[in-house]
């Protein structure tokens, strides 16, 4: 079954998060964070894909982008507030863990808890391309 995309949107004291979703509400979750200088939109065609495997799949803006909320200082956008942004999402999800996708600046967001455990404890995955620059390996 393919399912569609939908748009939320969850607002904490601290912070307001939209996000798209796809996939039965109680399967198990992906969180797709996207990089610079995307948006949530990146990961539609991964939300359908997934969510018809029976994944529910969640891909936010990340603060500062798209319809999430924007902050005035730089300090605002330490890596540290993003990851309790997405915590915060967690949370509103009614969920304690899921599969952490991070693609570019996603992908220090989605390690930071990892190597937290106090905070949460999901399965990071990262997905950044190699730099053309880098040399190849040693053979």
């Amino acid at each position: 079954m393919l399912f569609t995309v939908t748009e939320h949107f969850t607002k904490t004291a601290r912070h307001g998060s939209f996000y798209l979703a796809s996939g039965p509400e109680a399967g198990p979750l992906i969180i797709f964070i996207h990089g610079w200088p995307e948006l949530s939109h990146s990961w539609r065609h991964q939300l359908r894909c997934f969510g018809a495997l029976g994944f529910r799949c969640v891909a936010p803006d990340m603060r500062g982008y798209g319809r999430s909320s924007t902050y005035t200082t730089h300090a605002d956008y330490a890596l540290e507030h993003s990851v309790h942004d997405m915590l915060d999402l967690l949370a509103h999800l009614g969920r304690d863990r899921g599969i952490w996708v991070g693609h570019d600046w996603g992908s220090p967001v989605v390690w930071s808890p990892a190597i937290t455990p106090s905070i949460a404890a999901p399965s990071p995955i990262s997905a950044s391309p190699t730099s053309p620059m880098a040399s190849p390996s040693p053979t």
